[in-house]
C-alpha cells in the first residue's frame, strides 16, 4: 500500500491536478463495421473532451460528459415520469407543467427528454428510478462520459484500450475489444410504463451487460439437440483490480437453465482464472436461458462483463507468446514429466518452468534428482513482482542448480496439488543463466509542467542473478528528456527518474518509449499503471502505450535548480547539497524550503535550517554580468544500513508568498512546489 501511494503522491505533486479515471466501459466492445455508443464511467470528469483508441481502425465520433443529476422532488419525478411515459407510448410531446414548480432543479435532460438517446435515458432513469445506498456508492465511478465510435468493416480484431483525454490530460486505460460476431446488448433500463424482456441471440454472438446489485441477467438462445457452445466470459479481465470492493474483483457466474428453470449446466471460474468457461451439450431442441450474476448476488456500475457464446467445444487455450522458451509439454500424470539433460561439474545450471504466467493452470513443483534418484533440489513457488493481472505468477518454480559432478540428470515437473490432463501445459527452459531484467513505468501517462519536472516510477524484476546498473533512455519524445539520473542503480528494483519539458504546449498526448540496457541486455520498458486490490494490494496493470503532455507551465526550475552538474552523491561522508535561488523570480516575501521525498531509511538529513529560507533572508549581489543568489542547502549522511546501496532521490522546493491583493484589498498566502531533478545517491563504501 506504501508504494501506491508514493505513486499516487508523486503523480498529483508533478501534474498539479488529477487526470480523468475510468473505472468502467458498457460495453466494453463492438463489432467490425458498426458504430456503437459507450457509457464511460469514472471521476474526474469535468474537463473530458476527446478519447483515443489504440490499435487503428476505430473512430471517435463524439465525446460528452453527462452533467450530474440532480435529486429531484416528488412533484418534480412525477411530472418527468408523466413526459417518459409518453414517449415509450409514441408521444414525445411534453406534457403541460403543474400551476406550481418551486423547489424544482435545473438540468439540460429536463427540457429535452423526447430528444435523449438510449443511453441518456438509461443514465437518466437509473437515477430517478433507483434508489441510491449512499454506504455502496463509489466516487470512483460515479461519474459519465458518453463516447461514440466507429469501428472500421477492416479494423483489426482483438483487445485494444481506450483512454480520456481532458485538456491535454489522459486518463488511465481500460480494455476496449473489436469482434467479428454480432453485439448484443443487455436491455437498458426500462422507462415508465415497460417491461424488460430478456434479449434472444443466435450463436455465434457476443453477449455485453453489466451486474448491478443484486441482479440477474438474462439472454434467451435456441439450440438443438446434441450441438454443444461454449461461453467464455470476460468479467474480471475488463476490470482486474478493484481497489474498494473484495475480493476486489467481479466473481461471474454462468448458468444455463431450460424452459421450466431446472439449471443444466454451471460455471463460476476456469482454474485459477475468475472468469468462467462453460461448455454447454443440448439435451434436446428449444429454447434455453443463459444467466448471469454474481456469485454473492453483489453488483455495482463496473461489474461489467463481455461473454463469447461460440459453437463447438472449448478445447485447449493458446498459451501467451513469450520470447524466452524452452522444451515445451503437458503434465499427463499425477506423478508429472521427466526430462534428462547433461551438466558438468560446478556450471550453474537455471532450470526455470513457464507455465501460470503464460495462461496454464499448472501449479508447478520442480525437482532435480542424478541418476540414482537422489533428489538434488526442489523449488515450488518463487517470489515475483506483481505485474499483470495473473495473482499468483509464484506458481512458476525456478531452480539454480550447480551439479556435483558431470553426468546426467532428471528434471522432474508435475502440479503440487496433484492436477494433471491437456490444459497442464508448460515451457522448461534449461540452461545456462542469461542474466536479464524487466521495467515497468508508472504512470502510463505522464504530465510534465514546462520548465518543471515529471515523476516516472520505475519497478523492476531482474532475473538469472542479474543484480547490476541499468540505463534508460527516452524515445520518439519530442522535447522532453530525463534530468538528474538516468539510470536505475545496482539492486534497485523501485526507484524514479525526473522528465523535463520547455517547449511550447503541447496540442496532443505525444507516444514516447523508455528503453532499458545493462549487462549486455536491452529491453523496451513496459508502461504501467498501479491498481489496488481489496483495500491493500497493489499491483502493475501493464498499458500498451506510455503518453507524455504538457499543458500547462510551472515556473518552479526558473526559481530553483541545483547548483553545478547533479551527477552522483556518494555519502562516505556528509555532503551539503545546495540548490540556486533566482531571486528575479522569487517574491521578497516568500519562504522557501528544500526537503527530501519519500527517502529510504538509511538515508538522513542533518538538523539544521540551512534548507529554509526566510522572508528577507534571501540577498543577492547584482552585477552587470549574473546575479548571485543566496542558495538553499541540505546536508546528508547515510547510516550504516546504507552501505553498498544505492537510490535515485527525489527532492522538492516549497515556497510560500504573499498574492496582490484583491479588489477587497485581502492579501492570500500562495503555496507552490516543484520537485527538483532526481539525484542518485550512493550510502558509501
Amino acid at each position: 500500500m506504501k508504494h501506491f501511494f508514493r505513486t499516487a503522491l508523486l503523480f498529483l505533486l508533478c501534474s498539479g491536478a488529477s487526470a480523468a479515471h475510468i473505472g468502467f466501459l458498457m460495453p466494453s466492445g463492438g463489432r467490425q463495421g458498426t458504430s456503437v455508443e459507450i457509457i464511460v464511467g469514472g471521476q474526474a470528469f469535468w474537463s473530458v473532451n476527446g478519447a483515443i483508441v489504440s490499435g487503428g481502425g476505430v473512430t471517435v465520433d463524439s465525446v460528452k460528459v453527462v452533467p450530474g443529476i440532480p435529486n429531484v422532488s416528488g412533484s418534480q419525478q412525477r411530472y418527468l415520469t408523466r413526459w417518459l411515459t409518453g414517449i415509450a407510448k409514441g408521444n414525445p410531446a411534453k406534457p403541460e407543467l403543474p400551476e406550481t414548480t418551486e423547489g424544482w432543479r435545473m438540468h439540460a435532460w429536463f427540457e429535452r427528454l423526447n430528444e435523449l438517446d438510449d443511453c441518456e435515458k438509461d443514465i437518466l432513469c437509473r437515477s430517478l428510478y433507483v434508489r441510491q445506498n449512499s454506504l455502496q456508492a463509489s466516487p470512483a465511478i460515479n461519474s459519465r462520459v458518453l463516447v461514440k465510435l466507429t469501428i472500421a468493416q477492416d479494423a483489426a480484431p482483438g483487445e485494444r484500450e481506450l483512454r480520456l483525454i481532458g485538456r491535454g490530460r489522459v486518463s488511465n486505460p481500460l480494455k476496449f475489444f473489436v469482434g467479428k460476431n454480432p453485439e448484443v446488448r443487455e436491455p437498458f433500463y426500462p422507462m415508465p410504463s415497460t417491461k424488460t424482456v430478456p434479449p434472444e441471440f443466435t450463436v455465434p454472438a457476443v453477449l455485453n451487460g453489466q451486474i448491478m446489485p443484486g441482479e440477474q441477467d438474462k439472454f434467451i438462445f435456441t439450440a438443438k439437440k446434441g450441438e454443444v457452445i461454449t461461453f467464455s466470459a470476460l468479467a474480471r479481465h475488463l476490470m482486474p483490480f478493484i481497489g474498494d470492493g473484495v475480493p476486489g474483483h467481479f466473481q461471474m457466474v454462468l448458468e444455463i437453465v431450460d424452459d421450466k428453470g431446472k439449471s443444466l449446466a454451471y460455471a463460476d471460474d476456469r482454474y485459477f482464472d475468475p472468469d468462467p468457461e462453460l461448455e454447454f451439450k443440448v439435451p434436446a431442441d428449444g429454447k434455453y436461458t443463459l444467466l448471469v450474476r454474481d456469485a454473492l448476488y453483489r453488483g455495482r456500475a463496473d461489474f461489467v462483463y463481455r461473454i463469447s457464446a461460440l459453437p463447438g467445444k472449448a478445447g485447449v487455450r493458446p498459451l501467451a507468446p513469450l520470447k524466452l522458451f524452452g522444451i515445451a509439454g503437458t503434465v499427463n500424470t499425477p506423478a508429472g514429466e521427466n526430462h534428462t539433460f547433461k551438466a558438468k561439474k560446478g556450471v550453474p545450471v537455471m532450470l526455470e518452468v513457464y507455465a501460470r504466467r503464460l495462461g496454464s493452470p499448472l501449479d508447478g513443483l520442480l525437482k532435480v534428482t542424478d541418476s540414482k534418484g537422489k533428489v538434488l533440489a526442489v523449488n515450488d513457488d518463487v517470489p515475483r513482482l506483481k505485474a499483470g493481472t495473473i495473482l499468483h505468477l509464484a506458481a512458476d518454480p525456478v531452480i539454480r542448480f550447480t551439479p556435483p559432478e558431470d553426468g546426467e540428470y532428471t528434471a522432474n515437473i508435475s502440479d503440487i496439488s496433484g492436477g494433471y490432463g491437456k490444459d497442464y501445459r508448460y515451457r522448461l527452459r534449461i540452461g545456462k543463466p542469461v542474466p536479464h531484467f524487466a521495467v515497468y513505468a508508472l504512470p502510463s501517462a505522464v504530465e510534465v509542467g514546462r520548465y518543471s519536472t515529471g515523476v516516472v516510477t520505475l519497478a523492476v524484476e531482474r532475473y538469472d542473478g542479474f543484480d547490476g546498473e541499468i540505463k534508460l533512455r527516452l524515445q520518439n519524445a519530442g522535447g522532453f528528456r530525463i534530468v538528474g539520473t538516468d539510470t536505475i542503480p545496482p539492486g534497485c528494483d523501485r526507484t524514479a527518474i525526473t522528465l523535463y519539458y520547455s517547449g511550447k504546449d503541447l496540442k496532443k498526448p505525444l507516444q514516447a518509449a523508455l528503453e532499458a540496457s545493462g549487462g549486455g541486455f536491452t529491453t523496451k520498458v513496459i508502461p504501467g499503471d498501479e491498481m489496488m486490490q481489496a483495500f491493500a494490494y497493489t499491483h502493475i496493470a501493464p498499458a500498451q502505450t506510455l503518453f507524455l503532455t504538457a499543458l500547462w507551465k510551472n515556473p518552479g526550475l526558473s526559481k530553483f535548480n541545483w547548483q553545478g552538474k547533479p551527477g552522483t552523491v556518494k555519502l562516505d561522508k556528509d555532503v551539503t547539497l545546495t540548490v540556486n535561488i533566482n531571486t528575479r523570480n522569487h517574491p521578497k516575501d516568500a519562504r522557501a524550503e528544500l526537503m527530501l521525498i519519500d527517502p529510504p531509511s538509511w538515508l538522513k538529513v542533518r538538523p539544521g535550517k540551512a534548507h529554509i529560507a526566510e522572508p528577507g533572508k534571501v540577498k543577492s549581489v547584482t552585477g552587470k554580468a549574473k546575479m548571485v543568489p543566496h542558495p538553499l542547502k541540505i546536508t546528508l549522511y547515510a547510516e550504516k544500513e546504507g552501505k553498498g546501496k544505492a537510490v535515485n532521490q527525489l527532492f522538492k522546493v516549497r515556497w510560500q508568498y504573499n498574492s496582490k491583493p484583491d479588489k477587497n484589498g485581502k492579501i492570500r498566502r500562495i503555496t507552490q512546489e516543484v520537485i527538483l531533478p532526481a539525484r542518485r545517491i550512493e550510502g558509501g563504501k
